[in-house]
């Protein structure tokens, strides 16, 4: 019986930047119809959360899965990538020192990888 090999189900993209002289890791973990995002500038998994499109709303709705309901940075970028992308989006951001200059750079870094190369995603 002849074996045909398919593509594999998930699959995993990791960069670096520097933002705002702050060393930024992203992890990406492609899954068929969402993906995961891990950011962060320490080895640290303090925050999760999701966010999906549905058809009741053209807005993304999401949660937090993980951390504090204070710390929403997870949560609206996991909503900002669903919009841009139709996908579930889990995301996870994990930066020490999160001002609003840095975030802004964080996620523009991460948009441009995601016009780049949107198989990745």
């Amino acid at each position: 019986m002849d074996q045909v090999e398919s593509e594999p189900t998930i699959k995993t993209h990791t960069f670096d930047a520097i933002i705002n002289n702050t060393p930024i890791t992203y992890h990406i973990i492609h899954m068929n119809s969402s993906f995961f995002v891990w950011i962060g500038d320490q080895g640290t998994f303090d925050s999760l959360a999701v966010a999906m499109t549905t058809a009741h709303s053209p807005l993304p709705i999401s949660t937090v899965l993980l951390g504090h309901n204070a710390e929403d940075s997870s949560s609206s970028l996991a909503a900002r990538l669903s919009k841009k992308t139709g996908k579930q989006v889990f995301a996870s951001c994990n930066i020490a020192k999160s001002d609003g200059s840095l975030m802004i750079g964080v996620t523009q870094r991460l948009i441009k990888e995601l016009e780049e190369f949107p198989e990745k995603f």
